[in-house]
């Protein structure tokens, strides 16, 4: 595995950015563009995450694919009425710079996949839904909706992170939400992302995710392939997330070499 460290700069966010991209070790002149894994953080984390806490350095060389960790800061992977635009540069701006960088990632929809831990989760599911031209499959993971989570409460004087991200506003009619965007998705005409949806049992956190898993049965789009799987004795943890990635690859149906 080659491991890059990439400093760009984004004109969506107006600042410089970091991700790390994954190379497999090995790779012919004469083979297929490779296929390309964006991974979204949590919500304490940044795109050195993975790599610190999952086996994610072996997914290169194993399932011959690019990985690409992003890094989001604290922001749910969206567009912020209050901040700054990380939905469009996660699922449009990023992907053209190293497709134009390193011409071996395939830029084809059909080989480009997006998953996420906890706040990365809930951010894939949205980018992933937002940009369905884009990626062929969402790995959503310990991912309940931002919608139905209970504000926490802030001093008086300081913007509430909450409000930063998602506005004043009641955001479950709105694209915030998990539920409200895969109900309007289902509706809209052209190709939609499959969705494999994973959280564990002893998840404090698993209600949110039962909700969504409900609200998709509801929607039953076929496009969706929509997946459900439930890992018993497993929390919010690394070792829960660190299987579900290997999963996710084989729902996609990339094969180990």
């Amino acid at each position: 595995m080659t491991s890059l460290k990439i400093n760009h700069f984004s004109n969506i966010l107006s600042m410089n950015m970091d991700c790390r991209l994954l190379l497999p070790d090995m790779l012919s002149e004469t083979e297929a563009p490779l296929k390309v894994l964006f991974l979204c953080h949590g919500g304490s984390g940044n795109e050195n995450e993975w790599l610190y806490h999952s086996t994610i350095a072996q997914l290169p060389d194993t399932y011959h694919i690019a990985v690409v960790m992003v890094n989001a800061d604290d922001s749910c992977f969206v567009d912020m009425p209050f901040g700054k635009n990380y939905g469009t540069y996660i699922g449009s701006e990023l992907p053209q710079i190293l497709y134009r960088m390193f011409p071996r990632l395939s830029d084809a929809r059909e080989d480009n996949y997006i998953s996420g831990l906890s706040n990365g989760g809930y951010g894939c599911f949205i980018v992933g839904l937002k940009n369905p031209e884009r990626f062929a499959a969402i790995g959503a993971f310990s991912a309940g909706d931002k919608a139905d989570a209970t504000p926490k409460p802030y001093p008086p004087g300081t913007l509430n992170p909450r409000v930063r991200m998602f506005g004043q506003v009641d955001i479950r009619q709105t694209e915030y939400s998990m539920k409200y965007l895969a109900r309007k998705t289902a509706k809209t005409p052209g190709a939609k992302p499959r969705i494999y949806h994973a959280c564990g049992s002893l998840d404090p956190w698993l209600d949110l995710n039962l909700a969504v898993r409900d609200c998709m049965a509801e929607i039953a789009c076929a496009e969706y392939d929509y997946t459900y799987h439930q890992a018993e004795g497993l929390g919010h943890e690394w070792k829960f997330w660190d299987l579900e990635i290997r999963n996710f690859l084989d729902y996609c149906g990339i094969e180990k070499i």
